[in-house]
Formats: structure tokens, C-alpha cells, sequence
């Protein structure tokens, strides 16, 4: 299993919609969390079972029921998430920096 790392922008991306979820509902936020942490170890165990990003030299997963994408890179011994995004936003106007930019 390759160690997964998230970039700060990724982090503070998913930290600002739990806060949002926190003013929703509490009770969300603990789901969302635990969903959004299972879905980025998956990563770690089989990142190539995951799609290939539009973005070059990526990959993606999503949080189908939270419209949300976790966009990574897969290296040797690690999985870096780079980038954490609403899926519902225009996605050609974002572009993730990878750690080696």
C-alpha cells in the first residue's frame, strides 16, 4: 500500500465544505469525513482502479453522493492529493498543480 499525502489546498478545499456541512446539519459532517478519509486509503491500496483524470498524468475519484472529486498523483511509494473539487463547478477552469510543478 502506497502512503497517501494530502497537499494543503486539497486539505483546506475539503475543510471548507465540512465547515459548510457543519452549518447544514452537524451530523453530515461526521459522515461526509468518514467517507471522504475511506475514499483517499482506497487510494493508497489500488490507486489504478481508479479512472484517469482529465487532467494529464492524474487520477480521479469521486464521492458520488457529496459531488465531490479527489484528483491525485500516483508515484512510487505514495499517493499525493492534489486537488479537491465540487464536481458541480466548471472543472475546465480549474487546474491542479502537482507536487513535481
Amino acid at each position: 500500500m502506497r502512503q497517501v499525502r494530502w497537499s494543503r489546498e486539497a486539505r483546506d478545499a475539503q475543510r471548507a465544505w465540512l465547515d459548510h456541512l457543519e452549518t447544514i446539519d452537524p451530523r453530515l459532517t461526521d459522515r461526509a469525513l468518514a467517507e471522504s478519509e475511506a475514499l483517499s486509503t482506497s487510494t493508497g491500496k489500488r490507486p489504478y482502479s481508479f479512472r484517469p483524470s482529465r487532467w494529464g498524468g492524474l487520477r480521479e475519484a469521486s464521492l458520488i453522493r457529496w459531488h465531490k472529486i479527489i484528483v491525485f498523483q500516483v508515484t512510487k511509494d505514495a499517493v499525493a492529493i492534489i486537488a479537491f473539487y465540487d464536481a458541480r463547478q466548471n472543472l475546465s477552469r480549474v487546474h491542479p498543480t502537482t507536487e513535481s510543478n
